[in-house]
């Protein structure tokens, strides 16, 4: 079920596994790269469901200014609205993995579960396991 969809991406319920699924569409920074997570919150809240897919195989870097926002706002947020486990499928070139990962470490210790994977099926998986 379509959520929410933008030029840079769309946020999408998927029954299957329960869980809220974002997906990337290249860059995109600010207002609009938060409205996209924002969504995946809001959409997460509405189905009282625990879990994220994060699909960013298409993404691209993120900028400071949107990973400090991310430390911030979106992880409390998306703990306070229930994610309990998020799976991200990394991305396919080198400077949005690089990027993604050094937005990752720098949120230290997240108070729910967060997995990379290299492939999306292994990613619903594991979300689907945690039932």
């Amino acid at each position: 079920m379509l959520f929410y969809s933008s030029e840079h991406g769309q946020v999408l319920w998927n029954e299957e596994i329960h869980a809220s699924l974002i997906e990337w569409n290249g860059f995109s920074y600010g207002e609009k790269f938060q409205t996209i997570l924002l969504k995946g919150i809001e959409l997460l809240e509405q189905k009282k469901s625990e879990k994220m897919l994060m699909d960013v195989r298409s993404g691209s870097a993120i900028n400071q200014e949107d990973q400090k926002w991310i430390a911030h706002q979106f992880v409390e947020r998306a703990y306070r609205a229930g994610l309990r486990h998020i799976a991200i499928v990394l991305p396919k070139r080198a400077i949005a993995k690089m990027s993604l990962d050094r937005t990752i470490v720098g949120l230290g210790e997240l108070p729910y579960e967060l997995l990379n994977f290299s492939e999306i099926n292994e990613a619903v998986k594991w979300l689907s396991d945690l039932r």
